[in-house]
């Protein structure tokens, strides 16, 4: 069996800085897994920019996740709480080339265990996806969309999450789209 190591990335002090490697890491994977679902690079994000969001304390609690299998980086996610002092709080998980969705399900319940350990019993997730051609979905609460039941999909869904809203993004200069899926999880603390 191979171990899979999920810790939480230390932020450096900035993206040129000798223990950057983990940081950075998580930003390619994120970035990666973005496009991949998007089908675009407009959502890319600059890592400098991103260092200064998560490292901004006053608005949220941010904690990017690196998973590494046999040492190599192999998925991501993030887990935010706002700084409201509110009951909730959101996740996003990070997988490129999905396959069977367990190393999802490993990432959401790391996710799920930072929340916990700062007393938030409400989970947002927001997951990107690409339309799937007429087949197996997961539909919305309402009825009124669904997504391709993928990997992320059925790891947020096994995983006890309602999917709540989903919206449709065209993509800039191409004859593509993407999905945009909102799912909520009350958690027992």
């Amino acid at each position: 069996m191979i171990a899979v190591e999920i810790l939480p990335v230390t932020l450096p002090d900035s993206v040129e800085a000798s223990d950057a490697r983990d940081f950075l890491d998580y930003v390619r994977i994120a970035g990666t897994v973005t496009r991949e679902q998007s089908g675009s690079s407009a959502l890319a994000q600059d890592p400098g920019e991103i260092l200064a969001r998560l490292r901004d304390a006053a608005t949220a609690t941010w904690v990017p996740l690196l998973a590494r299998i046999a040492g190599r980086p192999a998925g991501a996610a993030q887990f935010m709480a706002p700084a409201d002092g509110g009951v909730l709080a959101n996740i996003s998980v990070f997988v490129p080339r999905r396959d069977t969705g367990i190393l999802e399900a490993m990432l959401i319940k790391t996710a799920e265990e930072q929340a916990r350990s700062r007393w938030r019993t409400a989970l947002r997730a927001v997951s990107l996806h690409r339309p799937g051609p007429e087949g197996d979905a997961i539909p919305t609460a309402s009825g009124d969309g669904s997504v391709p039941r993928d990997p992320q999909a059925r790891a947020l869904a096994e995983s006890g999450y309602t999917l709540e809203r989903v919206s449709r993004h065209p993509v800039p200069h191409h004859d593509l789209e993407y999905l945009s899926a909102e799912w909520r999880k009350a958690l027992a603390v």
